[in-house]
């Protein structure tokens, strides 16, 4: 017997479910449905990692520029004087052209210069100068941090370093001169003499004039007349810091100084019996503050 269905003969009546057969029909279309999503803009497709406008595409190149550094990082002087730090100027990115230099941050006194004053970059090159910091003998003691700067137009880069300065201490003496009497209500202004026993010039960067003691003649003290420093008063130095002073001894008045300017003595017109300063003695202390110069 023939088992071939009859060509009108329904498919369920030959052992093979419609359904079971929707289903082999949907599976055999997966690969396709796959096949398809993997094209087009997949990951081996047109704009895929490894399409046409993948990680193929250039990258942009790093600017021109300069880089700036300076060694050592510290250099320790004493006042007045200099102290050296060599400064490296490398161009990048293929930068051609004129560097110039500033300085920020220094102490009071202190100045920076530059040998070369300027350089001049090519593709690639680094050049060096020289940066010296100068110090005057008043320039503050203690550390500073400040900056170099090289500039190219619009194009700049900096570095830091420190800068300590030591304080320069040098002994001298004071002595000093009233030039004239003193009277109840009158001024009299006393000349300093600096004496600088050292072989380099100092600089002087404070005085001070004070009354220790006021001596009464013999007949004063035996008529028991009153005299005291309270019967005198002091005006300090107002002239300009510091003063030079060379070796040897110099007066306030071959310094140049005005006698305004100098320190100056009054008595005082009390009302009381000022006799026991007639003929007195006065006493003054003289201190002094000097550095290297």
């Amino acid at each position: 017997m023939d088992p071939r269905p009859e060509p009108n003969e329904p498919l369920h009546r030959i052992g093979i479910p419609l359904r079971a057969l929707l289903l082999a029909l949907v599976v055999a279309f997966v690969p396709v449905a796959a096949l398809a999503a993997s094209g087009g803009q997949g990951t081996s497709g047109g704009q895929g990692t490894n399409g046409g406008q993948g990680n193929q595409g250039s990258q942009a190149k790093a600017g021109k520029g300069i880089t700036v550094t300076l060694s050592p990082s510290s250099r320790t002087v004493d006042q007045g004087q200099s102290a050296t730090y060599t400064m490296s100027v490398a161009s990048t990115g293929g930068f051609t052209g004129p560097v110039t230099f500033a300085a920020a941050g220094l102490p009071a006194g202190a100045a920076a210069a530059w040998s070369p004053s300027s350089v001049v970059l090519t593709s690639g090159s680094t050049v060096q100068a020289t940066v010296t910091i100068s110090t005057a003998a008043g320039t503050p003691a203690g550390k500073s941090d400040f900056t170099v700067k090289g500039t190219a137009g619009s194009i700049e880069s900096s570095a830091q370093a420190q800068l300590h300065v030591l304080e320069v201490k040098r002994s001298f003496d004071v002595s000093g001169t009233v030039n004239g009497l003193l009277a109840p209500g009158v001024t009299r202004s006393v000349d300093l003499l600096i004496s600088n026993p050292n072989n380099k010039a100092i600089a002087v960067t404070n005085l001070t004039v004070a009354i220790s003691q006021v001596v009464r003649t013999a007949a004063a003290t035996a008529a028991n007349l009153p005299c005291t420093t309270a019967d005198y008063t002091l005006t300090q130095y107002s002239g300009t810091y510091p003063l030079t002073v060379v070796p040897g001894d110099r007066t306030l008045s071959s310094l140049g100084v005005a006698e305004p300017k100098r320190p100056q003595i009054t008595m005082l017109d009390t009302s009381r019996n000022q006799d026991g300063c007639k003929g007195a003695t006065i006493q003054l202390t003289y201190t002094g503050t000097g550095q290297a110069n």
